[in-house]
């Protein structure tokens, strides 16, 4: 899969329904994760903190009966149907919780929105456990409560951690060093002493030019909208960095520090076990 097939299944997520299996578009343009800040702003994330508590709760109270007690680690519909969900399907809570903290897959997204959905907290009606719904659509849940960031992005298209410290990916033994090296599927870290390792990104597509310019096209998460914020293409001449030990790239204006010039530098998978973003 390509990074920006992976990116689509966030932009263009579609779920099954978990009453009927009817396809239902429910594309993702927020950002953030963890319980603080989301979408530019901070405290953003208290209010997704509480809507997983009662998610939660109408979870347990779906699968055994006590909302005070967990589901377990692996857990099954198959004792207490919900809706149309086979009996055989899995869940994982730590998925869950990934879904709702801003790193999950698209298929733990997915999931998500459909037990929300299966347990009412999308609707009118009351959920299994008696409270009201967080919202009246699927659509509108998945606007407000899922979100992802850049290293969420990154992370689960190569199938490793979400929530793993961008400089990860910024290791000198995978630099790239000549635009002949450079490949779709490559990360690419900005980086800066003023700003440091603050985004990652994947390359889409590389198309060497004339001389030193390259036409890339790049898939991230950095803000929150639509795809035109997330699928960019631009033309640029590559140069050394100016850290040495970390290769090629070009020079870009830092988001972290205003004035501040930083350098997106282009590194390998950490893995090549392709094909990535099955996850």
């Amino acid at each position: 899969m390509t990074p920006k097939e992976y990116l689509d299944r966030y932009t263009y997520l579609a779920i099954a329904s978990p009453f009927d299996g009817t396809r239902i578009s429910c594309g993702l343009t927020g950002y953030g994760s963890g319980w603080n800040f989301r979408n530019g702003k901070g405290g953003g994330g208290a209010t997704v903190q509480k809507e997983y508590f009662l998610f939660r709760e109408a979870l347990r109270k779906a699968h055994h009966g006590n909302a005070n007690t967990p589901c377990g680690p692996k857990f099954y519909f198959a004792d207490k149907p919900l809706a149309q969900i086979k009996p055989s399907e899995d869940f994982y809570a730590e998925s869950l919780v990934r879904a709702y903290v801003g790193k999950g897959s698209p298929d733990e997204i997915s999931d998500a929105l459909r037990l929300a959905m299966a347990l009412g907290r999308v609707g009118t009606d009351r959920d299994v456990n008696g409270r009201s719904p967080a919202k009246p659509t699927v659509q509108q849940y998945a606007k407000d409560f899922m979100t992802l960031d850049c290293n969420c992005l990154v992370g689960n298209f190569y199938g490793a951690d979400p929530d793993a410290h961008i400089s990860v990916y910024a290791s000198p033994g995978r630099r790239r060093t000549r635009i002949s090296e450079v490949q779709p599927g490559d990360a690419i870290v900005t980086h800066c002493k003023e700003a440091p390792y603050e985004h990652v990104g994947l390359i889409a597509d590389w198309v060497p030019t004339t001389g030193s310019s390259v036409r890339v096209k790049i898939a991230e998460w950095g803000w929150y909208g639509g795809e035109e914020m997330h699928y960019r293409e631009s033309t640029q001449t590559i140069t050394q960095g100016p850290i040495s030990t970390l290769g090629i790239g070009w020079a870009s204006k830092s988001n972290a520090k205003h004035g501040v010039t930083s350098f997106r530098y282009i590194f390998a998978p950490q893995t090549s076990n392709a094909p990535w973003g099955w996850s």
